[in-house]
């Protein structure tokens, strides 16, 4: 009975990337959004239920792996194509398919990658994009269509980078400089001034974002110089 407690949060992290596709295709923005966000709910608490209840295993790490490449790839590709890009024809398409496949190899790195990284994750995690996508839906902002298409062939890069982004679990080997996220900070205030502040909805992402670049970026330097 332990066992079907995470399973039934996966499952539910694949059933709302299911809908979000759905709604999408209804023009439901919005809520496709929504749908994406309670994904990533639903993927926060199996991990750590499997965990409580000491169930954790890899038929769960796989399952898992399934609902995010379908809930925070493909059904964020999905909405972002449809919300931003569908009037670039398949030239919008593009990056949309880059960002969902590029999406798929973040994941399968991951999972062969978790006995060696520790205490980061190696590139953005993949629930950060779709959780920044589904807040640009939500927001009701329209960036230019080719500043978009060129933002999400950035993040799907971002996906499979090895920019070290913190995990929040207090053993990461890097050095997390406050200055890294100041500079996050006024990157993200001058976003919303300069673009739209309607943006505000999607800096938690954002910022993550910014933050994972410019720390990684200083603590490179950092270690040239101890070389």
């Amino acid at each position: 009975m332990k066992k079907v407690i995470p399973c039934l949060f996966t499952s539910g992290n694949l059933a709302f990337g299911l809908i979000s596709m759905m709604m999408t295709l209804k023009g439901m923005y919005m809520w496709a959004g929504i749908c994406i966000l309670l994904a990533m709910v639903c993927d926060a608490c199996d991990g750590r239920s499997a965990r409580a209840l000491g169930v954790a295993g890899e038929f769960g790490k796989e399952l898992d792996s399934l609902s995010d490449v379908v809930s925070f790839g493909a059904a964020a590709a999905f909405l972002i194509y449809g919300y931003a890009l569908q009037h670039l024809g398949w030239w919008g398409a593009i990056p949309a398919v880059i960002y969902a496949a590029l999406g798929g190899i973040r994941l399968a790195r991951f999972n062969l990658n978790t006995g060696v990284v520790h205490g980061y994750f190696q590139g953005m995690p993949i629930p950060n994009g779709g959780g920044l996508i589904a807040m640009y839906a939500i927001s009701g902002v329209h960036l230019p269509e080719g500043l978009i298409a060129v933002l999400v062939i950035a993040l799907g890069y971002h996906l499979v980078s090895n920019v070290h982004n913190p995990d929040f679990k207090g053993n990461s080997p890097d050095v997390l400089h406050p200055v890294a996220l100041a500079g996050a900070v006024i990157i993200g205030i001058l976003v919303l001034v300069f673009a739209d502040w309607h943006l505000f909805w999607t800096m938690p992402f954002f910022l993550y974002i910014i933050f994972g670049l410019i720390n990684t970026a200083m603590n490179s330097r950092k270690n040239k110089g101890v070389q």
